[in-house]
């Protein structure tokens, strides 16, 4: 008898309960954090967006001939482009919604620059 091997999950309907229960509460947990987080930084976000949009990079600056730092510029102006997208996915009463087709315009001309002036992801 003192070699006995204790199971290590309750056997019968303890088992099934104790399971659904961890679920359960991992489920309203996870909820509760999705639904309540994009309400609450919506506008924090839209700030650090306008406060980040007057920090950013001009292309007009930057010169093809000088290839890493036109490159990286061009990625800058790209990164921030999709992030105006995913804000407005986000939060589609935004004041930064309606700018989204214009950056999104960008970000693709600025990424056929990228290819055709062969740069490289930094990561």
């Amino acid at each position: 008898m003192a070699n006995r091997r204790v199971p290590r999950q309750p056997s019968g309907w303890h088992a099934l309960l104790a399971c659904t229960a961890g679920y359960a509460v991992g489920i309203l947990l996870f909820t509760w954090n999705a639904e309540a987080a994009p309400a609450l930084d919506c506008s924090t976000d839209a700030a650090a967006l306008a406060r980040e949009e007057s920090e950013l990079p001009r292309l007009e600056v930057a010169s093809p001939a000088d290839r890493p730092p036109y490159c990286i510029t061009l990625e800058t102006i790209m990164a921030f482009a999709g992030r105006v997208k995913a804000h407005a996915a986000r939060c589609p009463q935004s004041d930064r919604a309606p700018a989204v087709a214009e950056w999104d315009k960008r970000r693709v001309e600025y990424s056929q620059l990228f290819g055709q002036y062969r740069c490289r992801r930094t990561r």
